[in-house]
């Protein structure tokens, strides 16, 4: 998903809360003078107006649970598929909904009626105008970023047939997208219909890249079972977005999300519930919980630089290079190696005692004396939660590899790339590093497939008893 489409699918819930709450400041405000209906007067006293602080809580709890009706109706999808009148049509029936318990809630709890009908008519009007505006606002502001193509999906057609050119077509007409061409092993630098055929599966990777593609919709049924496998991993890797049009005759019945483009069924298939919202949900808790650690390991901050300085010569954090997709970052650890590790490690290269690309080796003669203890309780590690903080990595993922190990990656071992790297993360908890690289791959996977906040407490929690007996690599 893009980020454009991620900051603006968050940015409507802060505005239509703010802009509630501005509905109710301003039908208070404006009640004792007018009664904004013409040639209508309704009798009212200053005094039937309730407290500033007695309304303001009133209208904090009301505007909350506006949001949370807009929450359960999914008027916050980030993916969602309505037109934008569609989407207006629900807010009014919403606040319109909202605007009955409030009035309830009045009569049945409170044991009383709204203390001005009007007001509850101008809050009801406000509300309404004012969420629309902002949503005209960032539909306007969306389609003014997509003439400069920000915010566009780039879509690559897999295959050319009459579906496909019905879906070219379709989509060619929509401003949220950009259709770059279609991919056919039968057809080369040709069109059909209105599709233009661009290359053959076999550049798949090279035209990916070239064009930053988003998104794709794949038409051709004769895709062999180790090509589709191969082009569903690339996908999830690159976290692009995978959809197909389904021969209906050879439909599995499998649990699948089928969305209609036009009158054309397309099959999506969900890569992991970190996509739209578990994206959003996962960066606040990283940012939460890091924040929170790092201010209570202040005392970690100032004794262990101490005790590296006063154990060996060198600096006290350890940078070092990782690779997550096409970028390459550093993460930083606190030192528990010699100077000059990485320039001895080939030297150690023949002992190494994992399979797949990772190294190590047991009583790794790079390692200083406080270093085993470090490495031992995991407290080496503890400066990557300011890599959490800064974004580079989650504090549960993958572990992040180095880009010597990257490259020798399988095509099936680019599935974690589907997320961030994590400090901690399942595989880490289920075996440290004395796991097989398959394994290790096989769990990482599951834990995309699979995340939930709840996993990632779990996890951060396994994670705090491994330290606990300092069961460290």
């Amino acid at each position: 998903m893009k980020k454009s489409e991620i900051i603006f699918g968050v940015l409507r819930l802060p505005i239509d809360f703010l802009v509630t709450m501005g509905a109710f400041w301003l039908a208070y405000t404006i009640r004792p003078f007018t009664d904004l209906i013409p040639g209508v007067h309704f009798e009212f006293l200053p005094e039937m107006l309730p407290s500033i602080p007695e309304y303001f809580w009133f209208s904090l709890g009301a505007s909350a649970f506006l949001v949370f009706l807009f929450v359960i109706n999914s008027l916050y999808s980030l993916k969602s598929t309505d037109s934008f009148g569609k989407a207006i049509f629900k807010v009014g029936f919403l606040v319109s909904a909202w605007l009955m318990f409030i009035i309830s809630y009045y009569f049945l709890v409170v044991h009383q009626l709204f203390f001005s009908r009007i007001s509850l008519a101008h809050i009801w009007f406000f509300t309404l105008v004012f969420i629309t505006f902002g949503r005209v606002l960032i539909f306007s502001l969306q389609s003014f970023l997509l003439r400069f193509d920000i915010g566009k999906r780039k879509v690559l057609f897999i295959g050319a047939n009459d579906l496909a050119d019905q879906c070219y077509c379709f989509l060619q007409k929509d401003p949220h997208y950009e259709v770059i061409g279609a991919l056919s092993d039968t057809q080369y630098s040709r069109k059909k219909g209105c599709i233009k055929i661009i290359g053959t599966l076999s550049s798949l990777k090279q035209i990916i890249k070239k064009y930053h593609i988003d998104e794709i919709i794949q038409s051709e049924q004769d895709i062999r079972n180790t090509e589709a496998g191969d082009l569903l991993a690339f996908c999830r890797s690159r976290q692009i977005r995978y959809r197909f049009i389904p021969d209906l005759l050879r439909l599995q019945r499998t649990h699948v999300n089928i969305e209609m483009l036009d009158d054309v069924p397309l099959i999506s298939l969900q890569q992991t519930p970190l996509e739209g919202w578990g994206h959003v949900y996962k960066r606040i808790f990283d940012i939460v919980f890091s924040s929170i650690l790092i201010i209570l390991l202040i005392p970690i901050w100032i004794i262990v630089p101490i005790l590296i300085k006063i154990d060996s010569k060198g600096p006290i954090f350890f940078k070092s290079k990782r690779k997550y997709r096409y970028q390459v970052f550093n993460i930083f650890k606190f030192r528990s190696m010699i100077i000059d590790a990485d320039g001895k490690k080939k030297e150690l290269l023949t002992q190494n005692e994992r399979s797949g690309p990772l190294f190590k080796i047991k009583n790794d003669p790079r390692i200083t004396r406080l270093g085993r203890f470090l490495r031992k309780t995991s407290i080496d590690e503890l400066p990557q939660l300011f890599n959490v903080l800064f974004g580079t990595v989650s504090l549960v993922g993958p572990r992040p590899h180095l880009p010597e190990e990257v490259e020798q990656y399988k095509q099936h071992h680019y599935e974690v790339f589907a997320i961030k790297p994590g400090v901690t993360g399942l595989a880490q908890v289920s075996g440290r590093s004395n796991l097989d690289f398959e394994e290790e791959v096989k769990l990482d996977v599951f834990y995309i497939e699979n995340w939930s906040v709840f996993m990632d407490v779990k996890l951060i929690l396994k994670s705090i008893l491994v330290v606990l007996r300092a069961d460290g690599h």
